[in-house]
């Protein structure tokens, strides 16, 4: 059984993966005009320039783990990808060993439940993929699955905002995995809008191998 905090300090480079994600972005920014507007907010987030500098942290390119099938067919890394939906890839940070994650993602205009308010159905979902990036690291054959899931709905997310997603390991025991999320505003003093908590279960048998 293991308790995991969101202050270990652990050091990784990141330039590498900084790059890469820049060349990335570079890329694709022909594709929606949109992301020429998100780059320079992604880059005036607090949260991300701290992170950037940071020696604790490494960058990593959000759904590159994903197989070109699998990232087709993705909800949130192709469904969803466009004008005023997830205009611009989110920013992704792990700690060393893949027990704390921090994710800068901007919501467009047209992912909504209640007009101008945010889908509870994404962000839900939004949390259940933050709670795997922590959870199946430490998991046998890097494998498991959302055994449970429970939501709480703290305070409307605004349409057309960037947001910042959070997430920690809390406990291991064998195949399972406990971990806490929770999505909160860029302000320099965050309020907490979604927050949720997951057992994820590696299965018995072989499973299919993520690799974030």
């Amino acid at each position: 059984m293991t308790a995991v905090q969101s202050s270990i300090h652990l050091q990784s480079p990141i330039a590498s993966n900084k790059d890469k994600n820049d060349a990335y972005h570079k890329e694709r920014n022909d594709s929606y005009p949109e992301e020429h507007i998100l780059l320079e907010q992604e880059k005036s987030l607090k949260i991300v320039r701290k992170l950037r500098s940071s020696d604790e942290w490494e960058e990593v390119i959000a759904y590159e783990h994903l197989s070109a099938s699998a990232r087709a067919h993705s909800l949130t890394a192709n469904t969803l990808r466009g004008e005023g939906m997830i205009a611009r890839r989110p920013v992704k940070f792990f700690n060393k060993d893949k027990t704390v994650c921090v994710m800068a993602i901007h919501f467009g205009t047209n992912l909504c439940g209640h007009d101008g308010v945010i889908h509870g159905g994404l962000s839900a979902t939004i949390l259940d993929e933050m709670l795997a990036y922590i959870t199946i690291p430490s998991l046998p054959n890097y494998s498991g699955f959302t055994a449970n899931l429970n939501v709480n709905y703290r305070k409307p997310i605004k349409s057309n905002q960037w947001v910042i997603v959070h997430g920690v390991l809390e406990k291991l025991e064998g195949r399972k995995a406990w971990g806490k999320a929770w999505i909160e505003t860029t302000e320099d003093v965050p309020v907490v809008l979604t927050e949720a908590t997951a057992l994820y279960i590696s299965p018995r048998t072989a499973g299919p191998r993520t690799n974030f």
